[in-house]
This record gives structure tokens, sequence and C-alpha cells, in this order.
């Protein structure tokens, strides 16, 4: 039997980085005022959110590290940020309350097409990759999928001679809520996996969570009452309708996970909570043994719901966020300034790492080098490589002005506000003749070409412009002479041109 009652206490860090965007305190308030009041339990701002505990590095006592070299730079051998961060075997850890650890890079399949999510699971925990955590959930009818994926990739890895550790996230939909449906929903869970937690060749973890706290009439997609008329009989046997009594349905779902996570009957690595408003969480406890190991949440809640985020901190749960490329630079339009900040951060750790870095790259690193996991989602083998540990290991640590800026960016993502905009900064410097500048676009076209400044020798004149964009000097005396400038450089760059 485990308990969770006797973990040691691991002390927060309490370092302020000033991350909250530097946004005005009056906006904050608004914000998370306005979230709270909804729940109708309205309660002063938290000031700070996830990130306001800078990590801490420290070197394990043999002076060893599990973790690959680059990632020294970035985490240290551990280090703490509302629980511990260790390494093994090239892959980063946080430590859970209950001693059991959890990967800070996944991999989503919940809605990816279900002819895709064997192969893609098995190109994930490749060790090119190391992705071994996979986030799916009951609903997805694809758990045995995602088995057969483990299976085939370990396969692959026949010159291992060890268990290769996978950790797979399922959740329990909201239709299975209840004490009897909960351990049913968990139960099909558990022989969908069979294969993977049979295989000699795995040692796989599993982390239950509760998908959502009810069906919400007024959400469009959620379709309570077909949804429920249309489950087998055998689940609707296994208990009531959860919407006759959404309350409490949820809470029962919670002591099912309780005494199945408590029983050595089941293979339970953690049990936590998914979309769950602080005002539920809360009460888990005045009823439950156990606080959530685990809280999944969607970027918008890590980064405004402030509240939320520091009872996280209190009781040590570990947060995973889902939804970063699809809530931020998968909407380019939404905030094109933004993207040129994060480009501008990406340019800055490419050149550190001597390799080319992505925007997205940059925010999902800028996320577990605060101690978040991430779940991306992809059916690119390529981007599932990029996503990988592997590569996200391999980002620098950032420095604090880089942290600021991501936050910036991600914010101006999620609130439509767009940032001021960034651009090159060139100095034209006429060095031997007299020159009359042009703009010719980024496509080169002469038929738009627009005069800028006549320069004499000797002047300089400063222009602000966009990488590719074209310039031409003509001589002032004859026009046929010219020369043609492309602008190479990186947003943020400054570059001196002579003419």
């Amino acid at each position: 039997m485990r308990s969770d009652q006797q973990q040691p206490q691991i002390n927060f860090l309490a370092n302020g980085i000033g991350f909250f965007f530097r946004m005005t305190m009056m906006r904050i308030t608004v914000i998370v005022t306005l979230l709270l009041s909804v729940w109708a339990d309205v309660t002063p701002p938290v000031e700070g959110n996830f990130f306001s505990r800078q990590i801490e590095t420290q070197e394990q006592k043999d002076g060893k590290s599990g973790a690959p070299a680059a990632a020294s730079n970035v985490l240290g051998s551990e280090a703490q940020v509302g629980s511990v961060i260790t390494f093994h075997d090239g892959v980063v850890y946080a430590k859970l309350v209950n001693n059991n650890r959890i990967p800070l890079v996944g991999y989503g399949v919940g809605n990816i097409n279900h002819e895709l999510v064997k192969g893609m699971v098995s190109s994930a925990i490749q060790d090119t990759k190391k992705i071994v955590m996979i986030d799916t959930a009951h609903a997805s009818k694809n758990e045995h999928l995602v088995a057969e994926g483990i299976v085939k990739g370990v396969e692959k890895m026949s010159y291992k001679k060890k268990k290769t550790e996978i950790h797979v996230v399922t959740k329990v939909w909201y239709t299975h809520l209840g004490y009897e449906r909960t351990k049913l929903s968990i139960q099909e869970s558990l022989e969908s996996l069979r294969p993977a937690l049979d295989h000699d060749k795995v040692n796989l973890k599993l982390h239950v969570l509760l998908h959502w706290p009810r069906c919400y009439g007024n959400v469009p997609w959620m379709d309570c009452e077909n949804e429920e008329q249309k489950l087998p009989d055998h689940v609707k046997a296994a208990g009531p309708d959860p919407s006759l009594d959404p309350d409490n349905a949820w809470k029962q779902s919670w002591k099912a996970l309780e005494d199945m996570y408590l029983s050595d009957e089941y293979p339970i690595a953690s049990i936590g909570l998914s979309n769950f408003h602080l005002k539920e969480i809360e009460q888990v406890e005045a009823f439950a043994q156990i606080h959530p190991h685990v809280i999944q949440m969607n970027l918008w809640s890590l980064l405004y719901d402030a509240h939320l985020i520091d009872y996280c901190h209190k009781h040590r749960i570990h947060v995973q966020a889902y939804n970063i490329v699809q809530g931020t630079i998968s909407q380019p339009d939404q905030a094109p300034r933004a993207m040129r900040h994060l480009e501008k951060v990406a340019n800055e750790l490419s050149d550190e790492v001597g390799e080319s870095l992505s925007p997205v790259q940059v925010i999902l690193a800028w996320l577990i080098q605060h101690g978040v996991s991430v779940i991306p989602r992809t059916t690119n083998v390529l981007r599932l490589e990029e996503n990988s540990a592997v590569a996200l290991l391999n980002v620098p640590a950032f420095s604090d002005h880089q942290v600021e800026t991501v936050a910036h960016a991600v914010e101006a993502y999620l609130s439509g506000d767009d940032l001021d905009d960034i651009h090159v900064s060139v100095t034209f410097h006429a060095v031997s003749k007299d020159v009359v500048l042009y703009w010719m676009g980024h496509d080169g076209d002469e038929t738009s070409e627009i005069g800028i400044e006549l320069l004499r020798v000797g002047d300089t004149f400063d222009e602000t412009t966009y990488p590719g964009h074209k310039f031409r000097a003509y001589d002032a005396q004859n026009k046929d002479i010219w020369t043609e400038h492309d602008i190479s450089a990186n947003y943020g760059d400054h570059v001196h041109i002579e003419l």
C-alpha cells in the first residue's frame, strides 16, 4: 500500500524574477478578478504566477549527473521549481510529491488520425528523440494504438538490455464520472494498454487524470445528453448519469482514483485533474485522502490564473500545459510582431548553441526550463524531432531578458494585443561617391522601388527594415550604375553597409 501522507517536504523557491510579463498590476487584477468572478468566489488577486519561482541549480553530491552535456547550462543536474527536476538517461523529469517522477517533454496523440498513432509513438520513443511520455485519453479511443506503438518502438531498440521506462497519461471522460464508471474507464484503459504493460522490454508508468469536472451544457462542442444516450449499456449499468449530480459525480470519481492508486492491483504512478477550476480543486481538501499529483491546464490558465498556480505551488502539484502551439504561433496573424520577437530570441539562442532553433522550440524550452511539462501534438515526423526531449534539452538557458521577451510574446498571442514592432537597424555609409538610395521591397521588383535618400560622400543614413528586404544604391551621376543590398540580418540586429 502507498501513502502520500509521509512524503518529505521540499521547500519552494521564492526568488521572484519579475516575470509576469511586466504587465501593470491593474491589468493583472482585472483579468484575474473577471476570471474568479465567474466562479462566484472572488478573493484578492495573487501577484505572480507559475514562473515567479526561479530555477536554482545544484550539483549532486557525487558530482555525477544523468543530464546530457548541454543540459547542465539549462537546469543543472538538479533544479528546483516547486518540485525537484532530475535527469536520467538523457531525459528530464519532474519529481512528484509522491516521489514518483514524470517527464517534462511528452507527445500528445489525443486527436490525431488513428492510422498515424502507432508509427508516431514508435518514432517518438526512439533514442534520437527520447519522448517517453505519451498523452492521450479514454475518449480518444486510441490507447490500444499507443500500446502498439510503444511495443513497436521498444522492439526497434533491441540493443537495449534494460527495460525502457515509458509514461502514459490518460484521462477519464466526463461521461464516466462517478465511482463505478470511473473504475470501469480505468480498467478499460489498462486493458487497452496491456500489450505494453506486459512487454518484457517496457516499464510502463500510468498517470490517470479526470479529464473534466463535468459536462457543461453551455459549451457548444459538449453534447451532454446525446453522449450519455450513445454510451454502451455496460457503462450505463455501471453507475448513474453523472449529469444528475454534477457537483458530486467527480468527487466520487476522485475516490475511485484514490482507491485504485493505493491498491497494488493497479500500476498507477500518479493521479490528477485536467481542466478543473481552482474552486473545485480546493474542494478536494475537504474529502480526499490524496491531493492531486498532477494538474493539466491550457496555456491561458498557466499564464493568467495566478491563484491556481499559487495553489499548485503550495501543494506541490506538478503542472502540465497543453494547447501551447495551437494557442500561439499556429495563428501567426494574431500577433505578427510578437513572432518577430520570438524569432529574435530563437536567433540569439541559435548563435549560442550553433544550430538553428525555431520559435516553437523557444516557447517549449521556455516552459520546461521553468519545470512545466509540455505535450505538443503533431503528425509531422520532422516537427516531432524538433519538439523532442533531445532537441529541447539542447536549447541554452534563457537570459532574464529573453525570458521576459518570450513571456510578452506569448501573452500577445493569447490576448490579441500585439507587441511593439522590432526591426533590423541599418546604417548606410556613402564612402566613395554620391549615391541615391532606393528601397526595393522584399522581392526586388523594380516597378515598386521607392526613393529614400540622397547621400553625399561621407554621409550616413540610418534606416529600420526587415530581414529579406532589398535596397539599391544608384550612382548619383549615372543611374545605370548601381549596387544591390539584401538584408540578411536577424530581427534586432544592426548592420553597417558601405556604399
